[in-house]
């Protein structure tokens, strides 16, 4: 058949051409708009986790939202960031804190990256341990210049609240006059007017609320709860400042929860047969704990139970290795026998 006389053959050709045109221009669009949401995204997780702290979860959200004339949209604003009305979103300062790996602090989609000196940066992070608090003078310079005499640790407590008041005043545009950083009492805090979202806040209130929702069985919800408080979890708390002894003990503290809460992720993953999932959160224990062996034995189920016999017995030959170099042991009881039925190809 000859396709170039054929009126109805070209006009299908040209069609074709115009489709694949078509995708071709869509596709590029996609791509773009991909990039941009995914920045998006990250914002606004982190103001919706702040909204609802604030207001009690999504149903007290919703309901504020139609006490007040809020509609739906313009909900979605406030957790975007578009321009509304003075009366739903106040002109308060805020900033947003996040310590998890490292110290990084937003205001909005800016995100401060310079400091001017480093004692502005540590009495800064001294603040974030106690938020909202007014910190005693002689504390903040025991903390910060222990061997200083007080002379010399008067001074540079001066330079550090002189340099800190600077760089949030420009972060936060605000002139040289706005007092940032307020002495109060004695001691010193942020001004109680910046609104602050701290991630370990964040971290620690999802936590609360899961095991709450635990103990009333309500365990997917306590799982969700649980989720949000492992999205944040980053990092070790301020793992950039590793040879900080007075950091180690929260910094443990909060590995210590988010192991927890991984770790019941990770089983009720595997009691509701998400084999694959619950792969993963056991993974991410060992990652930090190599000498865990309720992960180990939840990873050798669940090969086990996908049908992949050799990965279960490999993970429990990584787990003989390492509490053999770690604690100059070897594994439970428990573990030997779930090995062995492994070994015998039984249901584990």
């Amino acid at each position: 058949m000859d396709v170039n006389n054929n009126s109805p053959w070209q006009d299908t050709v040209s069609l074709l051409r115009l489709v694949k045109n078509d995708y071709e221009s869509v596709r590029k669009q996609l791509e773009i708009a991909c990039e941009a949401l995914s920045e998006r995204e990250r914002v606004a997780n982190r103001r919706l986790a702040q909204a609802l702290l604030l207001c009690g979860g999504y149903k007290t959200l919703c309901l504020s939202s139609v006490s007040s004339g809020i509609n739906s949209a313009q909900i979605g604003k406030v957790i975007l960031g578009e321009s509304i009305p003075y009366k739903i979103v106040s002109n308060a300062l805020k900033l947003e804190v996040c310590c998890f790996e490292k110290l990084e602090i937003y205001s909005g989609t800016r995100k401060l990256d310079y400091w001017q000196n480093t004692n502005a940066k540590s009495l800064f992070r001294l603040f974030m341990t106690r938020p909202r608090e007014t910190i005693i003078k002689d504390v903040i310079i025991e903390y910060l210049w222990p061997e200083c005499n007080p002379q010399t640790a008067g001074n540079n407590l001066k330079v550090a609240i002189h340099g800190l008041r600077k760089i949030l005043n420009h972060f936060l545009d605000q002139n040289n006059n706005f007092p940032s950083v307020v002495f109060k009492s004695g001691g010193y805090e942020l001004n109680p007017k910046i609104e602050l979202w701290i991630d370990i806040e964040q971290f620690e209130h999802h936590w609360a609320r899961g095991r709450q929702l635990e103990k009333e069985g309500e365990f997917t919800a306590a799982i969700k709860e649980f989720e949000m408080a492992e999205a944040l979890y980053k990092g070790d708390y301020l793992e950039d400042e590793p040879y900080d002894d007075r950091i180690l003990i929260r910094r443990e503290t909060l590995k210590d929860i988010y192991l927890i809460i991984i770790g019941k992720i990770a089983d009720y993953l595997l009691k509701i047969k998400d084999y694959e999932g619950s792969i993963i959160y056991n993974q991410k224990i060992i990652a930090k704990d190599n000498c865990r062996e309720d992960a180990f034995k939840r990873l050798m189920r669940c090969y086990s139970r996908l049908g992949n016999r050799n990965r279960a017995m490999r993970w429990y030959e990584i787990c003989c290795q390492a509490i053999r170099t770690e604690l100059d042991t070897t594994p439970e009881n428990e573990t030997t026998l779930l090995y062995q039925q492994v070994s015998r190809d039984e249901y584990i």
